[in-house]
């Protein structure tokens, strides 16, 4: 009996070793969810191989609406999204209940005003159709950047960051205004005669940035982060995605590959110190 005893507890000594081992490499395995398109390019081409000389094993997993890569997240499905903005995230936390953290921005595609059919504000008509993106806070960005334009006006009472087209109190070309799906803004030039679209979903449909009519000014708050649970925030595999990002290699395909991104704060000191 005894020797059955010693037998079970030595091969649950092996066992218990062999998951530790596991769990080590493990430590090495990383998914990062990404919208389509320049944010998982960019991880793809300029991050991805610095890790993988890190020792790690990168999996990209692709998604194509706003709600799901932060779910995903939350359930521990993946280590980590790339997709958002912190006012973004901030207001998402909140409507869900949920504690992610955005650790650093990256560059990042700026919100455009395009148009297959009118090539400058000046061609602003009565009645015309634009549409929007309708999350929260990218439909705000919209609506503030054509109250700069002078085409509207928006109530000052309201929260900034969560404005929708109910808080306009001047539509001074009386313009038929339509909050769509992100995804969908490219898809409804051919049916409107200016369109908001999200740098992803631009770039991701084959829009260039030197094509729009306008491009959004981005202020820090709406760069696009690295975003991950709360419990990672300090993990070692936050760090070396922070020191891939913060590298002279990807400083340099952000150059070459990344053209008109407005740049995170670390890549300007970077180029200044060169």
């Amino acid at each position: 009996m005894k020797k059955i005893i010693l037998t079970l507890t030595v091969l649950c000594a092996f066992i218990l070793a062999a998951c530790g081992s596991g769990s080590a490499s493990g430590e090495k395995e990383l998914v990062i969810g990404a919208t389509a398109g320049p944010y998982s390019d960019q991880l793809k081409e300029g991050i991805v191989p610095l890790l993988e000389e890190k020792g790690y094993s990168v999996e990209i997993v692709e998604f194509n609406d706003y709600i799901q890569p932060n779910n995903a997240l939350n359930e521990g499905e993946i280590d980590a999204n790339l997709y958002q903005n912190r006012n973004y995230l901030l207001n998402f936390n909140e409507e869900h209940g949920m504690d992610l953290v955005p650790v650093f921005a990256v560059p990042t595609a700026p919100i455009a005003l395009y148009s297959e059919k009118h090539t400058s504000l000046d061609d602003v008509e009565p009645g015309m159709t634009i549409t929007l993106p309708n999350d929260p806070v990218n439909l705000a960005r919209s609506l503030h950047m054509l109250e700069g334009y002078g085409w509207i006006t928006i109530d000052k009472k309201v929260d900034p960051i969560t404005a929708s087209e109910k808080d306009i109190l001047e539509n001074k070309y009386d313009l038929n205004i339509q909050p769509l799906e992100p995804a969908q803004t490219p898809r409804s030039l051919s049916d409107t005669d200016f369109a908001f679209v999200n740098g992803n979903y631009a770039l991701a449909s084959g829009l260039k940035l030197e094509e729009a009519v306008d491009v959004e000014k981005t202020s820090e708050d709406f760069l696009i982060y690295l975003t991950v649970r709360k419990e990672d925030e300090d993990s070692t595999f936050v760090k070396d995605l922070e020191d891939a990002y913060k590298s002279e290699e990807f400083l340099q395909y952000t150059n070459e590959k990344s053209k008109g991104y407005v740049k995170p704060p670390y890549q300007l000191e970077l180029e200044e110190s060169q």
